[in-house]
């Protein structure tokens, strides 16, 4: 669970100040809940990383960008290695960017701004070129379509035990039933509750949840079969229908994808 490294550098940009890090954590790092008093973007370049906030889980995969404005309070899991970076930016110069958390596609326009503004060493650009360059990328975000890739969690806390223990462990044997019971609930109250507070019935729910999750065990590269058995689905090709509907491509196509954008992220030479 151990920090491999994590290095920043401060950047003025016509009186406003943004701060870039770049982090290595190795596989199972978590940090606890905690906020930040700027705007906080990340983006990776090797890896997978759970983000939590009080009421939505996303996981975030090379090609996707996050978000969140400030003082959002949030927490975050590494299920295997992850390198990337974060760009942390004053409240002043968030406002072109959108006013609640999200993740969105980092397409080659995007990740060309990005680059040009974490380009260390670079004297030749002027701060007012810089924040031109940020008001752009908040614009570019503001106008993209959320991925795929969040969860909405409930809030009433039994009803988030019985999420989490599903998150944990999508393969989890026990029935609605079963489940409600344990954390003292009535099934009536447990459909009700994940009903209101996430928008899906409890078996959309838990289906969904298990889709999200497997997200990890796809992105390391394991055995679709594998990954199904994982994930609570005896039956492979119900996993990869299920997995289609939700990401628009099999898992074997997101790992080829994913194996294409690490290349192309890659340091030359």
């Amino acid at each position: 669970m151990r920090v491999l490294s994590v290095s920043g550098q401060d950047i003025r940009l016509t009186g406003q100040k943004m701060k870039i890090e770049r982090f290595d954590y190795d596989s199972l790092h978590s940090t606890p809940w905690h906020k930040h008093a700027s705007g906080q973007l990340y983006w990776l370049s090797h890896g997978i990383l759970v983000i939590e906030t009080t009421s939505v889980q996303w996981t975030v995969t090379p090609g996707s960008l996050g978000w969140f404005p400030a003082d959002v309070s949030h927490r975050a899991w590494v299920p295997a290695g992850v390198k990337g970076q974060s760009l942390y930016l004053e409240p002043a110069s968030c406002s072109p960017f959108p006013a609640h958390p999200g993740v969105y596609g980092a397409d080659a326009f995007v990740m060309a701004i990005l680059e040009r503004l974490c380009r260390e060493g670079d004297l030749s650009s002027s701060a007012e070129y810089q924040s031109h360059l940020l008001k752009l990328l908040g614009f570019e975000i503001a106008g993209a379509p959320d991925l795929p890739l969040q969860l909405t969690l409930p809030v009433d806390r039994r009803a988030r035990n019985v999420a989490n223990q599903l998150l944990k462990n999508p393969a989890c044997e026990l029935d609605q039933t079963q489940l409600a019971q344990q954390w003292g609930l009535s099934v009536r109250s447990l459909s009700r509750l994940f009903t209101q507070q996430t928008g899906l019935s409890f078996s959309q729910w838990r289906q969904q949840a298990k889709v999200v999750t497997s997200l990890q065990w796809v992105l390391a590269g394991l055995p679709v079969s594998e990954v199904a058995l994982r994930s609570g689905y005896s039956n492979v090709s119900a996993y990869i229908d299920v997995f289609r509907q939700r990401f628009g491509k099999t898992p074997g196509q997101l790992q080829n994808a994913l194996i294409r954008t690490e290349t192309r992220q890659k340091p030359s030479g």
